[in-house]
């Protein structure tokens, strides 16, 4: 979220800087290619950026101005004919943005890979075509020389508003060609009012058109000028949109005699407005009696469009056109100061943060991504109140700016009704599987003449961050108890730096029973930590604070050489004839870490366990990734000797099409589907339907969180063989897993104790 804040705030800056560079007022087409070629390879840290323009008949790009960080050639020779590029050509003539990541993969640009992405080291292109007089002129090519690179949304946005600016160049330049060949004409006739290029009138000295020229009566959608001052006759139809502007206009001839550049939107005849830019001036009598007024308008629709449109995108969100955290910031603050001027009324606001943003992107795509946000902006607008401001604040968070509501109650309630609008599921595709989303939300409630928008904003995340601690999918108000918890959560980061070191970490061990017997069949080591002064920290705590600072690896591997040394002890305990299990948790990190099997095999050596006997269990959103490397990972680990199983099995989005394709001997059934499943018919239909998927697959089915005996019964119904939950035992500390094994060697079909 920080570095895309980062991106969009350099890019604004940089386009902000860009519209006010000299080389657009002086039209110097030449200097403001370059000038927008640097501020492409600036900004989004590229070694070449290049301009080519179009010929008339749109079969040649011929470039007018490039950057090459390696200095190659130069631009004179490089001229590309649609006859060679076929696909690249229609691509940029059809498309807003060319943006691929793989320039010598992509098929709108794979034309260019043998002559010159490969000789040049080319890997990413991003193109934008250049629009200028309703037709594409050109284009603007960023390229990438190194490794593929991917071309965010924000990226995108940007270069598509460089290209914009070659377009207000060119206008510029065809401004200025304007501006000269009008010089000309008025020096070669003078006083030839009829063949001026430019709109000209005169003015009664009450402000009343008493002559036009053709070109301004065309420029408003007129035939000729009669037709003009027809339409302008007393009680007539008006040409200011805004009335007052036209009084200004008056008042600052009256003032100073000259005014230059006095822009107001104007009706045409038919269509939209248009933006006229006036210069006029007073004609006096040698006794300074005004005699007329006279000047010129200019169509400056085309630039007011340009600056709106840049003016939009540095404040609105590029993909939902919501605000941005800018504009955001700013209405946050407008409310604190009317607040404080009434001396009364409230400011609420409410961050929403979508839960499991990043699995739909991996699973399903950044396309179905970017579809699943637009439409939770829609749900979110259509719940607010008039006056309430709606943004996003990065990828997957939303906020809300409500005025007025009576008091944190209000608050909370309202933020809720946000929450369920958020949640009805979607459907992205046709004929597959819907989404349901869930959000967290904090909020913070504000009465009051004290406090800033970086201390709402900064409340409202801290209650946010509670609320995913708790589990996700609520929502929370900020409450002054809660300032404390970052600084806790900040304290506990630097201590677990340290905790591995004191030995503070441990084991719990939940027991697996076979169902059609009750057997203990083995444990699932669960990890503990005992702070030093804090004392016992679930794992709920600990494990989000290890996987944002990347410690989850070195804790990972921790377990996994903990639990083959108990799992060893246990072996030796048991010999061959009792055929014990350890199942351990692997983080997708770890899977992904490239060192992941020599740190397994290292704990397996060490330890000297039998691998047979030990389980790794994967999470379901861990197959969301890059299904070859996860395949590879897990085929190495499974020819080791380990079994594999799914955890959290039925909460993730796609896997369950693509479980094929993995090598696993085994799923476990989440305990969000077993715990109701004996009273809500759809979570006991997702429980036969995946037992049935796995008997399919010939897989081992267990069921998570079984905490009745009516769930077991069901269960074995259903032919799952495996169990665990607080019906059979809660995760339990050594000495009692040790005594539950005695029980075991005792009386083998003795079940585990309640």
């Amino acid at each position: 979220m920080r570095e895309l804040d980062l991106r969009v705030e350099r890019q604004s800056s940089a386009l902000g800087a860009l519209a006010r560079h000299a080389c657009f007022a002086r039209a110097d087409l030449g200097e403001c290619l370059r000038r927008i070629n640097e501020v492409a390879i600036a900004t989004l840290d590229v070694t070449r950026s290049s301009i080519w323009f179009l010929d008339e008949q749109g079969q040649s790009l011929t470039c007018a101005d490039i950057i090459d960080g390696s200095d190659r050639r130069g631009a004179e020779d490089l001229v590309l004919k649609a006859t060679d590029f076929p696909r690249y050509f229609k691509a940029i003539l059809e498309d807003r943005v060319i943006a691929a990541a793989d320039a010598q993969a992509d098929h709108r640009t794979s034309e260019f890979a043998d002559d010159y992405l490969i000789p040049l080291g080319i890997s990413s292109m991003l193109d934008a075509p250049i629009l200028f007089g309703g037709r594409t002129v050109g284009v603007l090519c960023v390229e990438h020389v190194g490794l593929p690179r991917g071309w965010p949304r924000d990226e995108q946005v940007f270069t598509a508003s460089l290209g914009d600016f070659v377009a207000l160049a060119l206008a510029a330049e065809d401004r200025n060609r304007t501006e000269a060949a009008l010089r000309r004409a008025e020096e070669r006739y003078r006083g030839i009012f009829e063949n001026a290029i430019e709109g000209l009138f005169q003015m009664s000295p009450d402000g009343r058109f008493t002559d036009v020229n053709p070109a301004m009566a065309r420029m408003l959608g007129f035939d000729d000028a009669a037709s003009f001052m027809e339409a302008r006759a007393p009680v007539g139809a008006p040409l200011f949109v805004d009335a007052g502007r036209r009084s200004e206009l008056m008042q600052l001839v009256a003032a100073q005699d000259r005014v230059v550049g006095f822009e107001a939107s104007l009706f045409r005849r038919e269509g939209p407005p248009i933006w006229g830019s006036f210069s006029m001036r007073t004609i006096r009598s040698l006794d300074m009696r005004v005699l007329r007024l006279e000047g010129s308008v200019e169509d400056v629709t085309l630039r007011r469009r340009a600056e709106d449109r840049l003016a939009h995108v540095s404040l609105h969100d590029g993909l939902t056109n919501l605000p941005n955290r800018a504009l955001f910031i700013d209405r946050l603050a407008q409310s604190l100061a009317r607040i404080r001027l009434a001396g009364s009324g409230s400011t609420t606001v409410i961050l929403i943060d979508y839960d499991g943003m990043k699995l739909i992107n991996d699973s399903l795509g950044h396309s179905i991504g970017d579809r699943l946000l637009v439409e939770m902006a829609r749900r979110l607008t259509a719940c607010l109140r008039p006056g309430d401001t709606l943004a996003r604040l990065a990828s997957d968070e939303f906020v809300v700016l409500a005025e007025g509501l009576a008091d944190r109650d209000a608050a909370l309630a309202f933020a809720e009704r946000l929450g369920a609008a958020f949640s009805v599921p979607y459907d992205p595709v046709p004929d597959q599987d819907e989404i349901f989303p869930t959000a967290s939300i904090g909020l913070a409630f504000h009465q009051g003449s004290s406090g800033s928008p970086d201390d709402l904003l900064r409340h409202a995340g801290t209650a946010l961050h509670q609320a995913k601690a708790q589990g996700r999918s609520r929502c929370l108000a900020f409450t002054p108890e809660m300032k404390s918890e970052p600084l806790l959560m900040l304290r506990l980061q630097s201590d677990m730096r340290r905790a591995i070191e004191r030995d503070e970490f441990l084991l719990f061990y939940q027991p697996v029973v076979s169902l059609p017997d009750r057997r203990l069949t083995g444990f699932e080591a669960l990890i503990r930590w005992n702070h030093a002064q804090r004392g016992l920290i679930p794992p709920a705590t600990f494990i989000p604070i290890a996987e944002e600072s990347g410690l989850i690896t070195d804790l990972g591997d921790w377990v996994t050489h903990a639990a083959c040394r108990q799992m060893r002890i246990w072996q030796d305990r048991l010999g061959p004839v009792t055929p014990l299990t350890l199942s351990i948790n692997i983080a997708p990190a770890q899977l992904a870490h490239p060192d992941a099997w020599a740190l397994i095999d290292h704990a397996m050596i060490h330890s000297g366990v039998d691998v047979r006997r030990m389980k790794l269990e994967v999470t379901e959103t861990a197959l969301a990734g890059d299904d070859d490397l996860m395949s590879h990972r897990l085929r190495g680990l499974r020819e080791r000797g380990f079994q594999i199983l799914i955890d959290d099995f039925g909460t993730g989005y796609s896997s369950m099409s693509r479980l094929h394709r993995f090598p696993i001997d085994g799923l476990k059934i989440d305990q969000s589907f077993i715990r109701p499943m004996l009273f809500d018919g759809d979570s006991a239909a997702i429980v036969r339907t995946i037992v049935a998927l796995g008997k399919a697959l010939d897989l081992d089915l267990y069921a998570e969180g079984v905490e009745d005996e009516g769930a077991a019964v069901a269960l074995s119904r259903l032919n799952c063989e495996f169990a665990q939950g607080y019906l059979f035992a809660k995760p339990l500390p050594l000495e009692k897993a040790d005594a539950l094994i005695g029980e075991m060697l005792i009386s083998p079909g003795a079940p585990p104790c309640h």
